[in-house]
């Protein structure tokens, strides 16, 4: 039975190397970077409306997975978590929990 779980680690660990190394050259490519920026930058802003306009590039963020990887990352990074999301109601609900 150990012989079976140092082989099944083994095989974890290697997978997880695989994951990592794939996670570290997608932050390298430009467009998780742009993409990163975008979302960032559309976290910080007051008064956007992160899903429209300048905070991201429409096309690229249909298209191109590494450049929507890229901006969701950059959004929930940067975002506050004191601040409500765009869109949100700040008024909180008068019967809550319904």
């Amino acid at each position: 039975m150990t012989r079976i779980a140092f082989i099944a680690a083994l095989l974890a660990a290697s997978v997880s190397a695989c994951v990592d190394t794939r996670e570290v050259n997608m932050r390298n490519d430009p467009d998780f970077q742009a993409g990163y920026a975008a979302g960032c930058s559309a976290a910080t802003t007051a008064g956007a409306d992160y899903r429209k306009g300048p905070w991201r590039d429409e096309g690229m963020y249909q298209s191109n997975e590494t450049y929507r990887h890229g901006w969701g990352t950059g959004y929930s990074t940067c975002r506050n978590p004191n601040t409500p999301a765009p869109g949100a109601n700040p008024v909180p609900s008068p019967s809550p929990g319904h």
